[in-house]
């Protein structure tokens, strides 16, 4: 009896977690911006990367200017993207560098 009740949990739990995925997002006009951010909720970094290169825009542009449903595109990934996490991390390549300064060198060159 308790394994029944346990596939039964386990199979309304899935069903549960499938219905919150992300829902497909279609276009309401054929605007450059537009199709950035439905190329972003589809979760393929490849054809983002395309788009973002036919758009003429760089990636910094478009992370910073680009709005989709009245938010950002990074929000709006997060909110309604497939495969977000991975998406949100190409988008915001630049923001992840990381630089080192070498305080011994500049200590001796200020001497």
């Amino acid at each position: 009896m308790n394994m029944k009740k346990l596939s039964i949990a386990i199979l309304m739990t899935t069903g549960f977690i499938a219905s919150t995925q992300a829902a497909d997002v279609v276009a309401a006009n054929n605007s450059e911006f537009t199709q950035l951010c439905v190329t972003a909720a589809a979760g393929n970094r490849a054809a983002m990367h395309n788009e973002i290169l036919a758009s003429g825009y760089s990636r910094t542009y478009v992370t910073k200017n680009v709005q989709c449903n009245g938010e950002n595109i990074i929000s709006f990934i997060e909110h309604n993207g497939k495969n977000s996490d991975s998406m949100i991390l190409s988008l915001n390549h630049n923001a992840n560098k990381v630089t080192i300064t070498d305080l011994a060198k500049n200590s001796l060159e200020e001497k």
